[in-house]
């Protein structure tokens, strides 16, 4: 009978590592913003391939691989100069995109084909909103399909508010929107609102928003608005998953540059205390995913060497939680870009969850046109028995 080997478990980072890609340039952009906000997302795996969303300061084009290294010519899918203007979203069968630039709302689903194509499911819809501006826009879908977006209205600038709007359809179709929608989740006038909705179960829904004071909640049940919560310390960017019906956010604190750790938990419509993940990280704006076994991972980046401590320049680093944050690794220093230097440390953007066993992350390189967005991926469920060479590694690192 063969015995369970706890090496194996203990020592899956180091095989992992071994088994890891380097990473890879996707394309170019004009736009040093090609990625940008952290707390959208861009990126999934299905079908055998890796797909990736960005602009090329022009258009939003998408590239695929099927190793994560090798990348596909670029196809355009609609006008957009920055990154800031759309966000993807990859519910497991369909990809849904939204796209706004101070005018309304464009929606869209897709299927992702195995030869990397689309199919797209109907034209792009045009999505009315109170004024019919907006910008910063974060799609999601619900268990039940509906399309969800969040997004920020200009009011008169620099005055924003924050908004969530749900789709009347479930098709590829926006339909007329429901009663309730669009809602304003909070008064306050800003001009760094951003807002995610993050899908939960049964057709529940969290919104998590923020400016430059706090991260805020609230909560959907189905039926109706919650009561809105915020964390103590305030805020600059932040990223969110889910964990069931539960959020987990990690954010910087915009006095200290701590990235700290929140749960949003549904059960008691609260947010924990604050989790320190890393202290005094200086401009890295943190991304979060999830894997299949719910352990985290938070993914984050510096300029300089020695912040936080024992930090290099121009490296991305990830550390992880498998006791839903409370507690989180050292960080591992994963990818070097010394070479080509980051173009900010705040340009990551990552898988919302674990898709076919991978977490990816795009970022972007270089300080000057042309910049380039490349990408890396973690694989994250345990692999088969390793084979030739890599089988001589992990035997010496007692994993078989």
């Amino acid at each position: 009978m063969t015995m369970f080997n706890p090496n194996f478990v203990r020592n899956f980072d180091k095989l992992a590592k071994l088994l890891d890609c380097p990473a890879s340039t996707v394309g170019t952009s004009t736009s040093n913003i090609a990625t940008f906000y952290p707390f959208q997302r861009k990126s999934f795996y299905a079908n055998g391939r890796f797909w990736t969303f960005y602009s090329d300061g022009t258009n939003i084009v998408y590239r695929t691989s099927t190793d994560g290294i090798t990348w596909s010519a670029a196809t355009t899918v609609r006008a957009a100069t920055a990154g800031t203007d759309f966000s993807v979203w990859f519910d497991g069968t369909y990809l849904h995109y939204a796209y706004a630039s101070t005018s309304s709302i464009y929606y869209r689903r897709g299927t992702p084909n195995t030869d990397g194509t689309i199919t797209w499911s109907a034209d792009e819809q045009v999505v009315s909103t109170t004024t019919n501006k907006a910008y910063f826009p974060f799609v999601s879908v619900d268990s039940d399909g509906y399309v969800w977006i969040g997004y920020t209205e200009p009011i008169t600038a620099p005055n924003d508010l924050p908004w969530v709007i749900k789709s009347g359809n479930n098709d590829g179709t926006w339909g007329t929107t429901p009663a309730g929608f669009p809602y304003q989740l909070n008064a306050t006038y800003d001009p760094s609102w951003h807002v995610s909705i993050i899908p939960l179960t049964n057709g529940k829904m969290l919104a998590v928003y923020a400016y430059s004071s706090t991260v805020r909640v609230r909560r959907w049940n189905g039926s109706s608005w919650g009561t809105e919560k915020a964390t103590t310390s305030s805020c600059y960017l932040y990223s969110a998953v889910a964990q069931g019906d539960d959020v987990h956010i990690v954010f910087i604190n915009a006095t200290t540059y701590d990235i700290l750790h929140v749960i949003y938990t549904y059960s008691t419509d609260s947010l924990s205390a604050e989790h320190t993940v890393i202290s005094a990280t200086g401009s890295s704006y943190p991304v979060l995913s999830i894997d299949n076994n719910n352990k985290l991972y938070c993914f984050w980046a510096t300029k300089t060497t020695g912040t936080p401590s024992g930090a290099t320049a121009n490296h991305i680093y990830y550390q992880t939680s498998e006791d839903g944050g409370s507690t989180w690794s050292a960080m591992t220093d994963w990818i070097d870009e010394s070479t080509e230097v980051l173009t900010y440390a705040n340009r990551l953007i990552c898988f919302y969850k674990d898709y076919g066993d991978k977490i990816g992350l795009m970022y972007m390189t270089k300080t000057a046109y042309p910049y380039n967005i490349r990408f890396d991926f973690l694989t994250v469920a345990v692999p088969p028995k390793p084979k030739g060479t890599i089988a001589i590694h992990a035997k010496l690192l007692g994993i078989i």
